[in-house]
């Protein structure tokens, strides 16, 4: 084990079309346009990041978060990667508040290479669980119901457990259609979450979960379904619907998770390094952990890159029982020799090696 300061560093676009438009309540993305960091140290060890803005929900994109980056590493050479992650979590965060996913995706490389340097998976890091896999479900975007159907041809084979169903930002009768088109593909034992991403008001998503009911349908559990600071609202949803109401765009730090189970306002959280970071991530897993508080991990539109540090946050800490780690099947490239992702299925294997254990494509720079 030898701990290296950093020599060398490079930040490049990182971009890609999709096989579905990514349709949520607050926006839309078309085509992925995110931030590849790469850090090498003085023996030419080489560790990987990625950035992904998504504009409505992160408040950053590619054209803000690659500068951000570029002065990020530039400041990190001739710091070790532990130095410079300390650094980063004393110093920084308050400085690049308007670039978080520029944070997270630095934060990322970083971590990577420090397990690189030290020998081990980069999940041995961040736990003792050591799982080795795990199942995603499928996110299902806010599409018209003539289009479900091509949605699903589409994925059906990779087995997913149950679909994540985009809801919200339009009318209940929309939501409602859109499930149904779902169930007509899928049958009678469709499984599936609802997401709201802050675009109903209570009485719709009273509405829409007492609408489903009526069609036999049960969500497992209905992810912020109003407002980030709508807190009083959220909990007084919490006793109104008889399914489980988790915090997702509520809960960035581990004050917001403190102020949440305050209020009594979620019985789930909702993990994103790209909201959070790495660091605060880990800090709100514990925090939930002590509180006996469900979670679950997911991402903005990430590759497998980003993606797959996700997954061995999954199998590190053994934390974490629900994941909707699916965004790398959406994306039409594929910007690793191997990963996760490679394969066309729900489950997700740990990859082999040290640190992320990806390795880039050559063609990448």
């Amino acid at each position: 084990m030898r701990l290296l300061p950093i020599a060398a560093a490079q930040v490049l676009p990182l971009c890609s079309t999709l096989h579905v438009p990514f349709h949520i309540s607050q926006g839309s993305i078309e085509e992925v346009q995110n931030v590849l960091i790469v850090l090498r140290d003085a023996e030419g060890c080489e560790s990987i990041g990625e950035a992904a803005p998504f504009p409505v929900l992160t408040g950053d994109t590619q054209q803000t978060a690659l500068p951000a980056c570029k002065q990020l590493v530039g400041a990190m050479i001739g710091r070790t990667p532990a130095a410079a992650l300390q650094w980063i979590h004393a110093e920084l965060w308050p400085a690049f508040s308007q670039t978080p996913t520029a944070l997270a995706g630095v934060e990322l490389a970083l971590w990577d290479l420090h397990a690189r340097q030290m020998g081990v998976p980069l999940g041995a890091l961040w736990g003792r669980a050591q799982l080795c896999s795990t199942e995603t479900d499928i996110t299902l975007p806010r599409l018209a119901p003539e289009e479900v159907a091509d949605f699903y041809r589409h994925f059906a084979e990779y087995q997913f457990p149950f679909v994540k169903v985009k809801v919200g930002g339009g009318s209940v009768d929309d939501d409602v259609a859109r499930v149904m088109a779902l169930r007509a593909c899928t049958g009678p034992g469709l499984r599936l979450s609802l997401d709201g991403n802050q675009g109903l008001t209570e009485s719709a998503a009273a509405m829409l979960v007492e609408r489903l009911a009526a069609h036999q349908v049960q969500p497992l559990f209905f992810e912020q379904p109003l407002p980030a600071e709508d807190l009083a609202g959220m909990a007084r949803l919490c006793q109104r619907i008889p399914v489980p109401v988790c915090a997702d765009e509520s809960v960035r730090t581990v004050h917001d998770a403190i102020r949440v189970f305050e209020a009594r306002a979620a019985g789930m959280l909702n993990l994103k390094f790209m909201k959070s970071g790495v660091r605060e991530s880990l800090l709100i897993a514990e925090l939930a952990r002590r509180h006996r508080i469900p979670l679950m991990i997911g991402g903005m539109v990430e590759s497998e890159i980003a993606m797959t540090a996700s997954l061995h946050a999954v199998c590190g800490t053994g934390l974490i029982s629900v994941c909707d780690l699916d965004t790398p099947f959406f994306l039409t490239e594929r910007f690793t020799q191997s990963s996760p992702y490679h394969g066309r299925s729900a489950q997700l294997v740990l990859p082999s090696g040290n640190g992320l254990g990806l390795s880039l494509r050559n063609a990448l720079y």
